[in-house]
């Protein structure tokens, strides 16, 4: 069944037109806050858990979660970011399923390696983005669809749905001050993140980060630090969330 629903999702009529505006209307209207209340009630959990299995690791929280824990004294209502340096991630990344996390997405790299990882822990989504190292710049990516597209392509392979595309765009940003982590406290919660926090928020979020900019898009801000798109990346959703890093390869064939 879970195939058979991902296949219809994956049909050009339901990502295409007036049906995909209504489709991502109503997923941010009645999903998305849906999921974010899951994140608020495992937070804890998930952290402790993260903070377990990276231990001695550079790795941070980053993006919105750091934001509003730094602004707004509050963590509610939004999606948790990971950002670790990629050498430690491979070194200790069978922890973090053994911690009880599976993957449930990972995005390429045009160069075909992985920039990010989607790990699922009780229905809860956890985004985890490898920062590269090079030349003495710390960069990471991420990974969006242009805005107005009608080219991305999916397709369905056994447990996999591959999402490709010209539509689909691997942003690189410089992260300038992610070379040093410190210990935070949220409440109950005891977390990583950047020594510098101000200076890393500014990085992201540019000088206007103190005021709520509903019109915020990463690939077109911060003018100070402009993230460099590049076009054909590609990411696979596995169906059914695996439990090793093995299984990613199972279906996928890198050409």
């Amino acid at each position: 069944m879970g195939k058979l629903v991902t296949k219809i999702k994956s049909s050009k009529l339901v990502n295409t037109g007036v049906v995909k505006k209504i489709k991502d209307k109503i997923y941010f209207k009645f999903i998305s806050p849906k999921e974010e209340k899951k994140t608020d009630k495992y937070r804890k959990e998930i952290l402790d858990k993260i903070y377990k299995a990276f231990k001695g690791c550079n790795w941070q929280l980053m993006s919105g979660s750091l934001l509003r824990y730094h602004r707004d004294n509050t963590m509610e209502g939004q999606d948790l970011d990971i950002y670790i340096l990629r050498s430690d991630f491979d070194k200790v990344k069978e922890n973090v399923l053994k911690e009880g996390f599976t993957i449930k997405q990972v995005f390429f790299m045009p160069t075909k390696e992985i920039s990010e990882y989607k790990f699922f822990y009780k229905d809860c989504e956890v985004d985890i983005f490898m920062v590269d190292y090079d030349k003495g710049t710390y960069s990471h990516r991420f990974t969006l669809e242009k805005k107005d597209s009608k080219g991305l392509k999916r397709k369905v392979v056994n447990n996999t749905q591959k999402v490709y595309g010209n539509d689909l765009v691997s942003y690189k940003r410089n992260l300038h001050y992610f070379s040093k982590n410190k210990d935070y406290k949220y409440n109950d919660i005891i977390f990583k993140g950047p020594l510098k926090i101000e200076e890393s928020i500014y990085d992201i979020y540019g000088e206007n980060w103190k005021v709520y900019d509903p019109t915020y898009d990463p690939r077109f801000a911060p003018s100070n630090n402009l993230a460099t798109p590049y076009e054909d990346a590609f990411s696979y959703v596995f169906i059914k969330p695996i439990k090793n890093y093995e299984d990613i390869f199972k279906d996928i064939k890198l050409n």
